[in-house]
């Protein structure tokens, strides 16, 4: 250094500048590189808070295109709307449920006033239970469920309040009942053929 000229030793420091300023500049690329994870983690975020208020406000049936398309060119009617978590296995699924004079719809919320069909199946093929413990696993409120299945499903319908399950497991029964008996025919055509007799009907 002593031997140096005044040029040279002011060149030195700007030549160790780089290295002074790379784990700085190493610092502020890796915040770049972080900042699209956070736009992404902020627009999945926003997206779930979305999707859970649209899972909570009511339908209107007279707007609902799910709903007025089951309408449409039937003589069935729009009985109840409600949300439940349909639970099968270890697996939990919110959902909407329409309740038609013959058939129960189950969709999921897309928006606040559209659905995806999930699932419609008429109320003459449905029955309903209360043994949770056989149909999904881990702790189910018994007062504010009731399982409901049919010929390719078994799931455990949990609702918000045990007025709320009541009412849907009252009047889900109640058509289901009727269903069956408009399905099945009280009395059965029977011919008997024998020998030596004529043949009648009874």
């Amino acid at each position: 250094m002593d031997n140096m000229s005044p040029q040279q030793q002011q060149d030195v420091p700007r030549r160790g500048a780089p290295r002074d300023n790379r784990p700085r500049m190493k610092s502020q690329s890796y915040r770049r590189q972080s900042a699209p994870s956070l736009v992404i983690t902020k627009a999945l975020t926003r997206s779930k808070t979305l999707s859970r208020e649209s899972f909570l406000v009511p339908v209107c049936p007279e707007t609902c295109s799910l709903v007025q398309s089951f309408l449409s060119g039937s003589d069935r009617s729009f009985l109840l709307h409600g949300h439940a978590q349909l639970k099968t296995g270890m697996q939990t699924q919110d959902r909407h449920l329409f309740l038609f004079t013959d058939v129960l719809v189950i969709a999921k919320a897309k928006s606040a006033n559209h659905f995806k069909l999930k699932a419609q199946v008429c109320a003459c093929e449905m029955w309903t239970a209360d043994c949770m413990d056989e149909v999904c696993e881990g702790s189910t409120d018994p007062e504010r469920s009731f399982v409901m299945g049919w010929p390719t499903c078994n799931c455990a319908a949990v609702f918000s309040s045990a007025e709320l399950k009541d009412r849907w497991l009252a009047l889900l029964k109640s058509r289901i009942r009727e269903e069956k008996e408009r399905e099945e025919p009280k009395t059965i055509p029977l011919r008997v053929y024998g020998k030596g007799i004529n043949t009648f009907a009874v």
